[in-house]
């Protein structure tokens, strides 16, 4: 999938991994099949697999997801993701930071603001704070921090 080669095959397997006689239904799974059917130009098959992988994914891969849904300039999803990510982990830094970012793609700075200021004492490292007092004053000049 990685290298646009044999497409058609890594649908194959892809499936099989979701399958009912080997694959497991698991937020990877699920996902790298959806992956392959986008890039298959198969889109609404593609919604449809992220969309029963999301609700199995763990605190982690929902980040993840999210923010590659940033990077793909796809804001109003990411957030969606990063609000459901804070739902099922509510007050975790990890969800409080998607929470920062998602308001941030939808143009909320005032609540993304918020939610950085309560990741802050949260933050498991000095890497960490020092990213998000970074973040806090891009918020506070109206700028995106995607």
């Amino acid at each position: 999938m990685d290298h646009n080669t044999n497409l058609n095959e890594a649908l194959l397997w892809a499936d099989s991994s979701v399958g009912p006689s080997l694959g497991d239904k698991n937020f990877l799974s699920l996902s790298t099949r959806a992956s392959v059917l986008a890039k298959l130009g198969r889109m609404d098959e593609a919604k449809a697999s992220m969309k029963e992988a999301t609700p199995l994914a763990n605190m982690n891969q929902l980040h993840q997801y999210g923010r590659t849904l940033l990077q793909q300039k796809k804001g109003k999803e990411a957030f969606e993701v990063f609000q459901m990510n804070y739902t099922k982990n509510p007050d975790q830094f990890t969800t409080l930071m998607g929470m920062t970012r998602g308001y941030s793609a939808i143009g909320d700075y005032k609540k993304a603001l918020e939610f950085a200021e309560k990741a802050l004492p949260k933050s498991p490292n000095k890497l960490n704070t020092d990213n998000i007092q970074r973040l806090i004053g891009l918020l506070k000049e109206g700028k995106d921090i995607n």
